[in-house]
């Protein structure tokens, strides 16, 4: 092989040298963050002290930092609903209502991310999501103005002047309609319209919380509640255990192995072993860890 030959080659092997290890590079390095995981189901343990379990947490020098607060600023005020404070006894607050005008439109209030009520008009029979709503995407004026005056506490007037501006700032907007207010919602007269114009409620509890609406079939209402939450974490064998705690007496467990993991398991009597001593140290009921149960993912790409 003559030199000129020689050097040709040298170059074209330096760019494919390069190439191998840029991309042997990023697979090692993918594969080196890559990790198993286990995720656990939902399980009711009872009635729990969640109050004792926060002290509990702190004492055993667990990560608490998944602790969810009832932070009025973001959530709605619910006032006093006697029944409501039967069923969560350790407190919530209520993430956002929807009320109902048909299948696919309804009025929400929220307050997302600030201190605002923010309300917005759906209307999923819209089909183009970059167009604003149509007048006649609205619902009857007189629901429109029932609905605001009954949650929003305002008089024949206020209604009135609201849906106008609603109406005015949905024409700038885009699928939907919605309008900031400083005003509070009304929950407990919220609250009494759906049970006494509804033939049928369905509860949902569970780690998440929320209640649906039916008259005759049709639903009329939902309400997605908050209660207090805490996500207790510690770590074995470089391993990190996850115990999601509510105060409604649903917990829920997660494992997130070590890096360069992919494909490895823990053996079962280690991880129970594991929450059975979370389990002890919260002062929740040991005998309910055998109750947990897991799907095993070998990767999180």
């Amino acid at each position: 092989m003559d030199k000129t030959l020689k050097i040709l080659l040298y170059i074209l092997l330096i760019p494919v040298g390069l190439i191998i290890l840029f991309y042997g590079g990023f697979a090692a390095i993918l594969i080196l963050s890559d990790q198993a995981s286990y995720d656990g189901n939902e399980l009711y343990i009872g009635s729990i002290d969640f109050d004792s379990v926060l002290a509990k947490a702190e004492a055993s020098g667990y990560d608490t930092d998944g602790w969810i607060r009832l932070n009025e600023t973001n959530l709605i005020e619910p006032g006093n609903v006697e029944a409501l404070e039967e069923r969560f006894q350790n407190g919530y607050r209520v993430h956002r209502v929807e009320l109902y005008y048909n299948e696919n439109t309804y009025l929400e209030f929220c307050k997302y991310d600030g201190p605002e009520t923010i309300v917005t008009l759906f209307n999923y029979s819209h089909s183009d999501i970059s167009t604003p709503l149509e007048p006649s995407e609205f619902p009857d004026d007189s629901w429109m103005l029932d609905m605001l005056e009954l949650s929003l506490g305002l008089n024949e007037t206020g209604s009135q002047e609201f849906l106008e501006r609603l109406k005015l700032e949905g024409a700038a907007q885009q699928w939907h309609a919605n309008l900031a207010t400083n005003g509070s919602v009304d929950f407990p007269a919220i609250y009494a319209y759906l049970n006494q114009s509804s033939t049928k409620n369905i509860i949902n509890s569970g780690m998440w919380n929320d209640e649906e609406f039916y008259r005759d079939g049709e639903k009329i209402g939902y309400i997605a509640y908050i209660v207090p939450e805490i996500s207790v974490s510690s770590s074995h064998n470089f391993n990190r255990y996850t115990l999601h705690v509510s105060s409604s007496g649903f917990v829920r467990a997660d494992i997130l192995m070590h890096r360069a993991s992919a494909g490895k398991k823990i053996p079962e009597e280690e991880y129970r072993a594991v929450f059975r001593e979370m389990f002890e140290k919260l002062g929740l009921p040991v005998e309910k860890v055998d109750e947990l149960e897991f799907e095993y993912s070998p990767s999180v790409w």
